[in-house]
């Protein structure tokens, strides 16, 4: 099992966010949908953040990335300056449709090309990729993937694409800019279940033949069982539990998790889509206190009034008033 450093101990290529908060002008109030939220990812691990649509896992991920819109305003204590890409949900939205696959590859390394020159020569230059230096290391990355015939798909639109394949490419078109850090925000939900299977086998390679951390959302708790490192688990804003990804399934200290367990299960058993009762909160209107009160079934009385604080069990770590 991976077994992550202590978060006292930051090492190259390791992602630290401290007190993250990204709120929403609203009717000129500003609401919070991610609130002082703190994690670490090693290099290396696999760590899957899980929850309920609505609960901010997307926010977070569009932070880490650059990609909010300027309505956001992100505000964060620390987070250092690591090389991030992101593959999405849709890749069929997030390929341009009049561009070849292969030009949409060779502009991340055009990218990553530039950077460097940035770097070097402290300037903000943009070169050109020599074409068929540039070319060989696209059809590179589109075997990587597992993409056949490169020659060919080089040259393809992404219509010309079937879904898993478009996938690759968004991984490969990630891969081009050497990232220390992939965001894939549920990126088999679109896929019938064998091409998931072959995803989710092409990150774990990546992640073990070069070291890639990967930041996994999912709504798939058997995906996230069977992929990450370590999971946390997000409700309303916040992170609520983080463990071992096997600790956390064996055994899950808040009532949340337990309950996004539990659901899971009954669903996979049934063959149906089943819910937690109720609904997470919309962020203009949080609950008071734990934002989970409300639909928990163990909730007290101080669970109305205080959001509880964090208990520590080794690298385990929850907010609740339950131990």
């Amino acid at each position: 099992m991976f077994s992550p450093k202590s978060s006292n101990t930051p090492s190259k290529g390791r992602l630290d966010v401290n007190d993250l908060t990204i709120q929403y002008n609203i009717e000129g109030n500003l609401v919070p949908v991610v609130d002082r939220v703190s994690f670490f990812i090693e290099p290396g691990e696999i760590v899957a953040l899980v929850g309920e649509s609505g609960c901010g896992k997307t926010q977070i991920a569009l932070s880490l990335a650059g990609l909010l819109t300027k309505s956001a305003y992100v505000s964060q204590q620390s987070a250092n300056n690591i090389r991030t890409a992101m593959i999405f949900q849709d890749p069929l939205n997030a390929l341009n449709p009049v561009i070849k696959v292969g030009k949409q590859i060779l502009e991340g390394i055009r990218k990553k090309e530039d950077r460097k020159r940035k770097k070097r020569t402290g300037r903000t230059v943009t070169g050109r990729v020599v074409e068929g230096e540039g070319k060989k290391r696209v059809l590179e990355l589109l075997n990587s993937v597992g993409i056949d015939e490169p020659v060919k798909r080089y040259n393809q639109y992404p219509h010309e694409f079937s879904g898993g394949m478009r996938q690759r490419a968004l991984i490969a078109i990630a891969l081009a800019q050497r990232p220390d850090l992939l965001i894939a925000d549920e990126p088999t939900t679109a896929l019938d279940v064998t091409i998931q299977a072959q995803i989710i086998d092409l990150l774990k390679e990546l992640n073990e033949t070069h070291e890639l951390s990967v930041l996994f959302i999912s709504h798939d708790l058997s995906l996230v069982k069977s992929f990450a490192h370590r999971t946390m688990v997000m409700y309303a804003g916040r992170i609520v539990e983080s463990a071992p990804t096997d600790i956390l399934f064996s055994a899950p200290k808040h009532p949340y998790t337990k309950a996004l367990i539990q659901v899971a299960a009954l669903a996979k058993v049934n063959n149906a889509f089943i819910t937690i009762k109720g609904s997470v909160p919309d962020p203009q209107h949080y609950p008071t206190g734990c934002p989970f009160h409300p639909r928990c079934d163990v909730a007290e009385e101080i669970c109305m009034k205080e959001f509880p604080e964090l208990i520590t069990d080794n690298d385990h770590s929850w907010n609740c008033v339950h131990r």
